[in-house]
């Protein structure tokens, strides 16, 4: 049983056969697909894009993943003795990532302890304006975060950011598919997500968000072709700029990014709001069922979830687990470590044939299931 699409999520098969089909296409005859139809196909799948995100086509750049999107930001927006902040809830990569950019570029990065659990989404939002230190230069937010599947608020936290002249930087890896969007509504500064996760398409396609203002300071890590001389490098021409520096780097397999347009026409013809509901519905019926058979709660309420949410085990389960660490010689903490939840997960997986990330928050181990 596999109950972990949270992690890479699972691309639709007719979206994978697309993929197939372009590289099929491309083998034909490469100079004319990769110097002459390639551009105004990734032209149309940013379009179909923006389209689905409520956002201008011109302001969005593909990427083969969130975490690529993540860096370009960063590195290029702060500077000595600015400071990143951040919560201690995000992505464990992109908190490598905030203390290697702080190293580089001399910035201070902040990180807030997250108290939970958490009774609703007001309740952090004051936490962050309370821990957010005056004169932040960028604030780094999870639109659902992965290890522990909640949702934040990120239009307030949006809000709350511009009231102080803070930019935002959204990762929203969990985010398309999962929650609607609408980017220009939004309005955060920088938003970079991921389409294979829960919009199903293949691995290998993202895309990042910049708001015009900011466009001139992001830039792609591979240059190529598409960089503009500085004779262009004028007002007018600055989103052309930023779309074509992006469009092209280099000769790979653009396939994954071409078939994200099979995805989309299959959320458009089910309809976002019936697939999400359906998302939610399966998991409001698999956290009632395990929380009645444990006898255990959830880390948060669930409308503050997506389509995931993180289950408390019963206590057997650590004891099983710190039993299992005492017969290798390893004394048990008091309370649950990430140690224990690996041995679950592995437990699941190896003796049960059953793929389910097992969580330790705050010395208690957690399920976390998805809804797909």
């Amino acid at each position: 049983a596999f109950i972990n699409h949270g992690a890479f999520g699972a691309a639709l098969r007719l979206a994978q056969q697309e993929a197939e089909a372009w590289r099929r296409r491309c083998e034909q005859q490469p100079l004319l697909f990769l110097d002459r139809d390639l551009f105004s196909q990734l032209a149309r799948v940013m379009r179909e894009l923006a389209a689905f995100v409520g956002c201008r086509a011109q302001d969005l750049a593909l990427v083969p993943n969130a975490t690529t999107g993540l860096l370009l930001v960063m590195r290029g927006r702060v500077g000595p003795g600015e400071t990143l902040f951040s919560l201690d809830v995000g992505y464990g990569s992109v908190k490598k990532m905030l203390a290697v950019v702080a190293e580089q570029t001399g910035a201070q990065h902040v990180q807030h302890t997250v108290q939970l659990p958490l009774s609703s989404a007001e309740e952090l939002v004051a936490q962050v304006a309370a821990a957010m230190p005056a004169g932040t230069k960028l604030a780094v937010f999870d639109a659902v975060t992965s290890n522990t599947a909640i949702r934040l608020p990120i239009q307030q936290l949006v809000q709350l950011c511009h009231s102080r002249g803070v930019e935002v930087l959204v990762d929203g890896a969990h985010a398309l598919g999962m929650l609607p969007l609408d980017l220009h509504a939004l309005a955060a500064d920088y938003f970079v997500t991921n389409c294979h996760k829960w919009l199903c398409a293949p691995r290998g396609s993202a895309f990042l968000h910049v708001q015009p203002r900011h466009q001139a300071h992001v830039r792609p890590l591979i240059i190529s072709h598409g960089k503009q001389s500085p004779s262009l490098a004028r007002p007018s021409a600055q989103a052309v700029g930023f779309v074509s520096e992006f469009i092209w780097d280099g000769c790979r397999d653009y396939a994954p990014l071409l078939a994200v347009s099979t995805a989309l026409r299959a959320w458009r013809q089910l309809g976002p709001e019936a697939v999400r509901s359906y998302q939610r519905q399966l998991l409001h019926q698999a956290v009632a069922l395990l929380t009645q058979a444990w006898d255990t709660g959830t880390l948060v309420p669930l409308d503050m979830c997506g389509s995931m949410a993180l289950v408390q085990l019963p206590d057997a389960c650590l004891a099983a687990a710190q039993s299992a660490a005492e017969h290798i010689s390893t004394a048990a903490a008091p309370g649950a470590t990430s140690a224990d939840g690996k041995w679950v997960q592995d437990s699941l997986h190896y003796q049960h044939h059953v793929e389910c990330p097992i969580k330790c928050i705050n010395g208690c181990l957690y399920a976390r299931i998805s809804g797909a």
